[in-house]
């Protein structure tokens, strides 16, 4: 099987610095954008129609395109795809990997920084837009629910139970009880003391990656009063982390990955740190593995061997993107490769993603 792309973007006139800790593009300059490819009138009827009840782009795919412009991450529900693209949410088919089709888009304010799907919701972060709750159990058909105006700006979100912890930017972490989509309400704030960019709960504990003030562990179990147990200096920078077994690993940004052994989650402790040929943006991990996202120098894979050694065994190129984030979806690994769409390797070997069957 050659490796397969979803080519959502034509332009790479809005690459950003590396470390941006926002993207600039609005739904106003979209339009602007869209206007000066003299769209007619019956498509921008169209674009504004999506969100409420009108056509999906599945049948004209041109369409698609220029409204996506660049992917900054991608999840996935079974064989459904959910990409945060510079337009708004995009509804991806990957029941045929091979051959992969979008089958709607979701129009927001911002461009979409990620996406978290929960059941027949997926939660979009979208920056100083806040984050909004979409219904995806019609595919073809996502509907807005409902939305989240949070205090500073939204870059990741991450959920437990009822609870989504909502990486705000400057303004820390914020959290809200979201058991009705339709009417979240707040339930407190934490400044982690840095510039938040990713959450991500693991072990009853809430994790927040705090920019230069690193790893902060959270507990966020009483409502309204969420508290600061320890915390870990990392690498730099840290913006994204994954776990397997007792052990973190953090993109560190320019600084690379760092490691950090949570087998005492209350004492978080550095164990080892990993430059990398680029930006270190995003991380997964599984079985020993882990997978970083590293800008233009595409996938890193890393064996963790205990209890402090990360040795590169594999580097898979993303030619002519720019990887922002990578998700593990069962056997297969999805790479958000900005300009250039949304990537997908199958995991055969986990060691070595590979575009072969």
């Amino acid at each position: 099987m050659s490796e397969t792309r979803l080519p959502l973007a034509r332009d790479t006139s809005f690459l950003l610095e590396p470390d941006s800790n926002k993207f600039s593009w609005s739904f106003k300059n979209g339009f602007d954008r869209l206007t000066g490819m003299r769209f007619t009138v019956a498509a921008l009827s169209a674009i504004l129609a999506l969100p409420f009840g009108g056509p999906s782009f599945a049948e004209d795919p041109a369409l698609v395109q220029p409204l996506a412009e660049r992917v900054f991450h991608v999840s996935a529900r079974g064989a459904v795809g959910f990409a945060a693209v510079t337009a708004g949410l995009s509804v991806i088919d990957l029941s045929r990997p091979e051959t992969p089709k979008i089958l709607s888009l979701v129009p927001l304010p911002q461009s979409a920084t990620f996406t978290l799907p929960a059941g027949d919701v997926v939660w979009v972060t979208q920056g100083p837009a806040g984050v909004y709750a979409i219904d995806t159990k019609d595919p073809l058909k996502p509907a807005i629910l409902g939305h989240i105006d949070t205090p500073g700006s939204a870059m990741m979100a991450d959920l437990s139970g009822d609870v989504l912890a909502v990486a705000d930017g400057s303004m820390g972490v914020a959290f809200f009880d979201v058991h009705r989509a339709r009417e979240p309400s707040p339930r407190g704030n934490l400044d982690p003391g840095g510039y938040c960019r990713g959450v991500e709960f693991f072990s009853h504990r809430l994790y927040a990656c705090a920019g230069d003030a690193g790893i902060v562990v959270i507990d966020a179990s009483a409502p309204g009063k969420p508290s600061a147990l320890a915390s870990c200096k990392t690498a730099g920078d840290a913006r994204d982390i994954a776990f397997d077994a007792q052990v973190a690993f953090v993109a560190d940004g320019r600084y690379g990955l760092s490691v950090i052994d949570i087998s005492e989650p209350d004492s978080p402790r550095l164990l080892a740190t990993k430059p990398v040929p680029d930006f270190a943006h995003g991380v997964a991990a599984a079985k020993g593995i882990l997978y970083a996202a590293e800008g233009i120098a595409g996938i890193g894979v890393y064996r963790f061997e205990p209890p402090a050694s990360l040795e590169l065994v594999h580097r898979v190129e993303t030619p002519g993107g720019y990887a922002n984030k990578v998700t593990i979806n069962a056997d297969r690994l999805l790479v958000a490769n900005d300009v250039k769409g949304v990537v997908v390797f199958e995991l055969t070997d986990p060691s070595r993603p590979s575009s072969e069957r």
